[in-house]
């Protein structure tokens, strides 16, 4: 009995002393220490963020970059900072730490490409802005040009229109020509003028684009409007890695016009007749449907959502001697309207290996695209059609002809999208070979060889059943084939050396050889015996059109630049380019164009060595002379044109001169003069770049008219004319909250720029029948203005006019009582932008990640296409834009009387087409490596996407981007003719990226 009392108390106690050392174990086992995060200098870094290595427990700096944190004796921390490069640190029984922090190299070497070369992104001198491929993928656009909406300060990219595989306009700084394009230089690895959108954003490492002319000077006449550099991915040494990138998605169109509704037509219609509209709908089954309420939504019947998918694979691998990539990608599209579509095709190789003091390299891009763009007509009779009209007859057949008044007007629209087609078949075929050799330390050869192939076929077809042709005639065809090749052969030197520490030196010397030749060929014809499209096209009964032509083009240039560094403090360059140009006259063929800039890095001096505020100051200053060859070529020589002349009372084909030849015809110039200004502030929390600049283009090639007595009206290019473009750009990148599980940064862009004309055919006069005023814009929209509608109380001094209550009020500018054409048109705005803006933030939270893209224009006006057709037609046949109009019982000021001449109703087509756009906004998660590491797979990230979710804009056209086109694509900023239109669509994605 006592033993098994001893033992039983025994146990107790055994109990209660585990149960108090298991109690105590944590509190013996973990200790708080304490440390302090400085940087090289011995200045403390705020919000330094310290982990426990496999936890989440952690801390981050305070203002005197000290931390306490509960550890374990063999615990290892995490150390990590914006801008320096992460640590890891054991614990190792210690209480106190101090750990000091270096900038991260990379960022300090972060490489720029600059043209046949690279530079260290620090040691820049002029204004160059670079583009990661992360940023291109964050924004889910299957097109590069796309991607690069709204991204930069100081580059303009617009949407053509909203059809597939659609075109953009790009700018950079404005516009320097007049009627010709201002269109930067792309250069894709090493090939000049190549198609950015041939290339899969995915394929792509980095976009670095030179805007000033001391970063485009090394391109000579062909930078003259900035130079995009597109740098592919290459193959990386190391084990080989796959990665795999797949969506799929769909599209809904969105900001459709807002159309009138049945009862609100009808309104409409009936109040046009009342107005004096000879026109009346209201006859048979219409005014049927009309007394029945009985309507029909058209753009519903006849727009669609689409579909989307893409998917990209890449292989990489290598060793030191031998690296190379492998990728290919596929793009399925379908869009709006039933008959649209686009499948795209593209591939990517690269091999690169040393063999001794050699080192070679291939770099393969090519593209295959097949886009059908379905009917040019559907979308014009969606929105005209009125919704008094029906789709099917009595008997639910679907019917052509739709409405009973004017039937020949309009057509079913599904009628045209499956019976008119347009299909347009494109390959490209980008290479680049280069072979380096070098010769001894610091001193380089290279040369490389750069072709570019296209081939681009479009074919156009119109059945029976089309509006075209009225569903009586025989089919048509037409048949259009571009096909082209270029190719540039570069050879450079490179030297580099670093003298005594302090001077260093980077000089190439270098010759480019660049031709290309394209040829062109078209042919229209009608009365085909059946629907064979453009593959039969000898069996028509009618050709109606028939041309070919071909072109060559050449340019020899010599160049040369020299960087000069002083203790990595003072950095200046010097770059000089002679161009040869086939395009100009004897004996101005060739110019040179020199630059020069020089930076101060201010950060690198004493009295700002130990700032903890300041990490990163460069100012910039930067001149340059680039020329522009942007000139039909042949321009220099007589032309002639086919013509028919009687022979003998039978006509013959013949020639005649149209063009007369200038033999002084020589280069575009522009000078320019660029002020910067590099700086990071509290460890890289706020950094940016400021720009200002003053561009001058001078020997402008224009058309000039000539008396007739020279036996022609004009002579087709000369130098006359200078135009001014100055602004400024900003970009902003800040850090506002860094913990050990969120983050939120935000990039901002600004930029504004005045365009002006400063000189015109070599005199300060104005033109007015061309548009061309000194001082202003060289696009500009030259009109009278209007003050609202004329009132009934106003009846008296409208009569003066000719204008009756109801018709738009012109303004009378000089007070005479009359309205005429050189006293009474003003300015009244531009298509350019006032200024141009962009805001991205982005959220982290452990391992998911949410980003928003806004973008904005503000203060751009378009004489809008689209307008003059669907709100210009006032007579009641059509259907309109819902406006506020003018009766006598509703005196509006807005829109004039329906149903009779309203007086210059076109001036209420001139629109403001200023909007913000959500670009995208994507929610990602990255999959937690535990959960990978199984299956092989090293990263894994899913991410949902949406593409234009929302545009806020007052334009109520059919977007403010492409808002001057028409339904059918006729129009655009300037009032010249586009091809093919479209609705704007939002876009939803869900994918998924795995490296494996």
């Amino acid at each position: 009995m006592f033993k098994t009392h001893f033992e039983r108390g025994l146990t107790q106690k055994l109990v209660v002393f585990l149960l108090l050392m298991i109690g105590f174990v944590p509190i013996y086992a973990q200790k708080n220490i304490t440390g302090k995060v400085i940087d090289e200098k011995g200045e403390p870094l705020i919000g330094a963020t310290i982990l426990v290595v496999g936890s989440t427990t952690g801390v981050i700096t305070d203002f005197d970059g000290n931390f306490t944190l509960q550890v374990k004796p063999g615990d290892e921390l995490n150390i990590s900072s914006i801008g320096y490069a992460t640590q890891r640190v054991k614990v190792n029984g210690k209480e106190s730490l101090q750990i000091v922090m270096v900038e991260d190299s990379e960022l300090l070497d972060e490489v720029v490409v600059v043209g046949y070369g690279t530079m260290k992104k620090k040691d820049l001198t002029g204004s160059v802005k670079s583009i990661s491929n992360a940023t291109l993928k964050s924004t889910g656009q299957n097109s590069t040009l796309g991607a690069l909406r709204g991204q930069t300060a100081g580059v303009n990219v617009t949407q053509n229109n909203g059809k597939l595989g659609t075109g953009y306009n790009i700018e950079i700084r404005g516009m320097n020509s007049i009627n010709k394009s201002s269109s930067p230089l792309c250069v894709i690895d090493g090939v000049i003028g190549g198609d950015i959108n041939a290339i899969n954003p995915v394929d792509i490492e980095r976009i670095d684009i030179l805007k000033d002319v001391s970063a485009t000077a090394i391109y000579g006449s062909r930078g003259s409007n900035g130079v995009i550099i597109v740098t592919t991915k290459s193959g990386q040494s190391g084990k080989t890695v796959v990665t795999y990138d797949g969506m799929v998605g769909f599209t809904t169109p969105t900001n459709l016009p807002e159309m009138f509704n049945g009862p609100e037509y009808v309104a409409y219609a009936k109040e046009a007749i009342n107005g004096g509209s000879n026109h009346n709908p209201f006859v048979g089954r219409e005014k049927e449907n009309a007394d029945n309420g009985n309507f029909t939504d058209w753009l519903d019947y006849t727009l669609q959502n689409g579909f989307q998918t893409s998917h990209s694979v890449s292989l990489t691998g290598g060793s030191e001697k031998e690296k190379h990539i492998m990728s290919v990608g596929y793009v399925n599209q379908t869009g709006s309207i039933e008959g649209e579509q686009m499948e795209r095709f593209t591939l990517k190789l690269g091999i690169e290996g040393k063999v001794g003091n050699f080192t070679l390299g291939l770099s393969v891009n090519a593209r295959y695209g097949n886009i059908d763009n379905g009917s040019r007509e559907a979308l014009r009779s969606a929105f005209r059609l009125r919704p008094i009209a029906s789709p099917n007859d009595v008997d639910g057949n679907r019917q052509f002809y739709v409405q009973d008044y004017r039937p020949e007007r309009f057509t079913n629209p599904l009628y045209d999208a499956e019976n008119e087609v347009q299909n347009s078949r494109q390959l490209n075929g980008y290479a680049n070979f280069f072979i380096n050799y070098k010769i001894m330390d610091g001193l380089t050869v290279r040369s490389t060889f750069s072709p570019y192939a296209y081939f681009d076929r479009f074919g156009y077809a119109a059945d029976t059943f089309t509006k075209s042709n009225k569903g009586t005639a025989l089919p048509k065809a037409d048949l259009t084939n571009n096909n082209g090749y270029s190719y540039t052969w570069d050879n450079t030197v490179n030297f580099v050396r670093t003298i005594h520490k302090d001077h260093s030196i980077d000089v190439m010397l270098g010759t480019s050889t660049y031709e290309a030749q394209w040829e062109h060929s078209y042919i229209s014809v009608k009365d085909l015996p059946f629907n064979s499209k453009w593959h039969n096209i000898k069996s028509a009964g009618t050709e109606v059109a028939r041309e070919s032509w071909e072109g060559r083009d050449r340019l020899v240039s010599f160049m040369g630049r020299f960087n000069y560094s002083y203790k990595d403090k003072y950095l200046f360059t010097v770059t000089g380019r002679a161009d040869g140009s086939s395009k100009l006259a004897q004996g101005h063929k060739w110019g040179f164009f020199p630059s020069a800039a020089i930076a101060w890095r201010v950060t690198e001096e004493g009295f700002l060595k130990d700032n903890s505020v300041i990490n990163n100051l460069k100012l910039r200053l930067s001149y340059g002379e680039s020329g522009n060859n942007a000139v039909d070529n042949y321009s220099t020589i007589l032309g002639t044109s086919s013509t028919q002349y009687d022979f003998d009372g039978t006509n013959a084909n013949g020639q005649y001169l149209n063009r007369i030849k200038n033999d002084k015809l020589g280069w575009e110039k522009s000078k320019e003069i660029n002020l910067g200004l590099d700086f990071a502030l509290w460890g890289g929390r706020l950094a940016g770049n400021v720009e200002l600049y003053n561009k001058k283009t001078y020997d402008l090639i224009l058309s000039q008219k000539i008396p007739q007595t020279n036996g022609f009206d004009n002579v087709g290019a000369v130098n006359v004319g200078a135009t001014r473009n100055k602004g400024l750009e900003i970009g902003l990148n800040t850090v506002n909250i860094q913990t050990k599980d969120f983050s939120w940064t935000t990039n901002l862009s600004f930029a504004t720029n005045k365009n002006e004309i400063t000189e015109i055919f070599g005199d300060s006069k104005d033109y007015p029948d061309q548009k061309l005023f000194i001082g202003q814009p060289v696009l500009v929209h030259y009109d009278y203005a209007w003050d609202g509608i004329w009132q009934t109380s106003e009846k008296d001094e409208a009569s003066k006019y000719g204008r009756l209550p109801g018709a738009v009020k012109e303004v009378d500018q000089d007070n005479s009582g009359t309205i005429t054409p050189d006293k009474d048109r003003i300015i009244l705005g531009t298509p350019f932008p006032d200024w141009t803006g962009s805001i991205t933030n982005t959220f982290t939270y452990k391992d998911f990640d949410f980003s928003v893209f806004i973008y904005t224009r503000q203060g751009e006006m378009k004489w809008s296409k689209f307008h003059t057709e669907l709100q210009n037609e006032y007579l009641g046949e059509i259907n309109q834009l819902k406006v506020d109009y003018w009766t006598p019982e509703n005196p509006s000021n807005t829109f004039y009387r329906p149903g009779f001449n309203g007086g210059n109703t076109s001036l209420l087509c001139y629109k403001k087409t200023s909007f913000v756009r959500v670009g995208n906004m994507t929610l990602g998660y990255n999959m937690p490596l535990k959960w990978l590491k199984n299956c092989h797979i090293s990263k894994m990230r899913l991410y949902v996407t949406a593409i234009n979710p929302f545009i806020f804009t007052n334009y109520t056209g059919l977007d403010p981007e492409f808002g001057a086109n028409a339904t059918n694509g006729s129009g655009n900023a300037d009032n010249t003719a586009t091809y093919n239109g479209g609705v704007s669509v939002s876009s939803y994605q869900f994918g998924i990226n795995v490296t494996f």
